[in-house]
């Protein structure tokens, strides 16, 4: 009840300062949209996200004057980051576009919608793999054509290009790929050209330490009698740090964690079973000490202005040391005395591999500096074992966390 007090105590600080912070913040740098008539227009492009292809753009003049452009309205806009895109007319659609101009120059490279482009003098031809199918002895069999090696062969159709032939046949259809390329085409020709995407990083790296409540239960597996084993304790501290992978260029609501958390746990296991001859009950204490390796993919469900909701999957890998005390059974066969056994009933296995989920609610307080809320849960598959007299089961080993953090 505390920590549930805590976490609202958490938002409610993380709103106002927030607000207080966001208020002291500078202009954001200035994006330019290039009119119809070639004036240009300085102000603010209005997105949540960076992305790769806009099919309007909503823009805030320097002078407060909101406009919403689509492609054809205007001649293209560069953003802040320095990333271009131009109204271009794509064939595949048969209407303009706004297409992102990779590399500027005499010989263009261009992309929209996942799909790159070349443009010269001679026009705008796409880049793609053509898919191929034969009859061969009855049976269809298929193929693939890269046709775009021969057109970056026709477009870089000159001194530079012919001494460039294994390296154009080599480049795969991927941003860097390309983009390696052209440079080269380039640096030979020693002609102007311009990489559009520079400043745009792959993707942005930032450092997650968190901590909070942790939660244990345990599921029957396999059994071969009916004996009930419980957990004394099912709260614990969980502890966490790790780094967030974000803002991928090609994929800004991607987002890819790896941490390195702490789990330690003093704790009892209990048995009890009401079995036909007799009634049997047990304690084993123990204590195990583990370290959490989760990596997890997760994606942004929804953002707004500084708040943002995700959810994600993936694995936790974990390498446990456990100690156990010794085990103390009691068989109650309704004599006067009862019968006592110290001994051990109870195991686990110290590596292990458990899928996990997460949701969380991360809200910005500075352009670099985010505190987050999150509840995650894993599930151990035949992790613990327990063995009273002759009588063995499985158990599946269920953790779940809620925690507050900070993102630097």
């Amino acid at each position: 009840m505390k920590f549930i007090v805590f976490c609202f105590s958490f938002l409610f600080l993380l709103h106002n300062s927030s607000q207080l912070v966001f208020a002291q913040r500078n202009s954001p740098n200035h994006s330019i949209v290039t009119l119809k008539n070639g004036n240009e227009i300085q102000g603010e492009i209005v997105s949540d996200f960076d992305l790769e292809d806009y099919t309007e753009v909503q823009f805030i003049s320097s002078s407060g004057e909101k406009s919403i452009f689509k492609p054809g309205d205007i001649l293209g806009f560069k953003l802040a980051n320095g990333r271009v895109f131009r109204s271009e007319v794509i064939t595949e659609i048969g209407e303009d576009a706004f297409v992102q101009v990779l590399i500027s120059g005499t010989l263009e490279l261009l992309k929209w919608d996942r799909k790159y482009f070349v443009l010269n003098e001679t026009g705008l031809r796409e880049l793609k793999v053509i898919k191929t199918s034969r009859e061969v002895d009855g049976k269809t069999m298929t193929g693939s054509s890269n046709q775009y090696i021969g057109i970056l062969k026709i477009a870089m159709n000159d001194a530079c290009g012919a001494g460039m032939e294994k390296k154009i046949e080599s480049t795969k259809l991927s941003d860097s790929s390309l983009i390696d390329l052209f440079e080269a085409y380039y640096a030979c020709s020693e002609q102007t050209y311009q990489v559009n995407v520079s400043k745009v990083p792959f993707s942005k790296l930032s450092f997650r330490i968190h901590g909070g409540i942790g939660l244990l239960a345990i599921k029957e597996y396999q059994t071969n009698k009916e004996v009930n084993y419980f957990l004394d304790k099912t709260t614990l501290p969980y502890f966490e740090i790790g780094v967030r992978f974000k803002e991928f260029r090609t994929s800004p609501r991607l987002m890819v964690d790896l941490g390195i958390g702490y789990l330690a746990e003093s704790n009892a296991i209990n048995a009890d079973s009401k079995l036909i001859s007799f009634d049997l009950t047990g304690r084993q204490e123990y204590r195990s000490y583990s370290v959490l390796v989760p990596l997890q993919v997760s994606y942004v469900l929804y953002k707004k202005e500084r708040n943002q909701v995700y959810a994600g999957t993936g694995l936790t890998f974990w390498f446990t040391n456990f100690e156990k005390g010794l085990g103390e059974l009691i068989i109650d066969n309704g004599e006067k005395e009862n019968s006592i056994q110290n001994k051990d009933f109870i195991d686990r296995k110290e590596k292990g591999i458990s899928p996990n989920l997460k949701i969380g609610y991360r809200r910005n307080v500075s352009d670099k500096t985010s505190l987050f809320l999150e509840m995650k849960g894993d599930y151990l598959i035949k992790n613990m074992f327990f063995y009273p007299l002759t009588y063995q089961a499985i158990y599946n080993y269920l953790t779940g966390s809620l925690t507050v953090g900070v993102e630097l």
